[in-house]
């Protein structure tokens, strides 16, 4: 009996840091995730809601600058643009612009590194807010954001983000309340 748990715990910690019989771990996937070059991308996005007879629809571009700045563009079905750079969020709606220090919000603090981690390639950051569970090949992967604060935890189950190489395909956020959100990235 405790070789078998021996074995379950060896599968259980090599699927936990991500590495596969092929190499492809967690920080091979960082490593070509940061050579990739900073741009700009369309993106059309589902917020499905447990209040919402339907999911709601949105699309927009998501531009990503290094080393830090996201800003995502909604262009349908409202303008909105929501911009991440140092320790600031600006939210631009209807003509007016709120800033948000980073600092101040423990939750949008780690949403944010979870998007610029990701698309830094940035493992470190990644794994201050998050433990991270990679799966596939580098030819189709998986990798989810599990956070580890439980103040985080409590609003946001997982944040699964899939690909090919170093191009990011989809974003999903799940949150504890069943509610969740997928991007597709174009």
């Amino acid at each position: 009996m405790k070789a078998w748990r021996g074995v379950l715990l060896g599968f259980t910690l090599a699927a936990a840091q991500g590495a596969g019989a092929n190499g492809f771990d967690v920080s091979s996937l960082m490593k070509r995730l940061a050579a990739a070059p900073a741009g700009e991308v369309k993106y059309v996005e589902k917020k499905h809601s447990i209040l919402l007879a339907a999911p709601v629809d949105s699309s927009g571009t998501l531009a990503f600058r290094k080393p830090d700045v996201v800003e995502k563009n909604v262009l349908t079905p409202r303008v909105e643009r929501y911009r991440i750079a140092g320790d600031e969020l600006t939210v631009t709606h209807g003509g007016r612009e709120r800033r948000v220090a980073l600092s101040s919000q423990p939750l949008l603090a780690a949403f944010a590194a979870s998007l610029r981690g990701v698309l830094a390639g940035d493992e470190d950051l990644l794994r201050e807010h998050y433990r991270l569970v990679l799966e596939g090949t580098e030819a189709a992967w998986r990798l989810d954001l599990v956070p580890i604060d439980e103040g985080i935890g409590r609003f946001v189950e997982k944040i699964a983000v899939s690909g090919r190489g170093a191009r990011i395909a989809e974003v999903e956020v799940r949150e504890t309340n069943g509610d969740r959100s997928v991007m597709q990235v174009r």
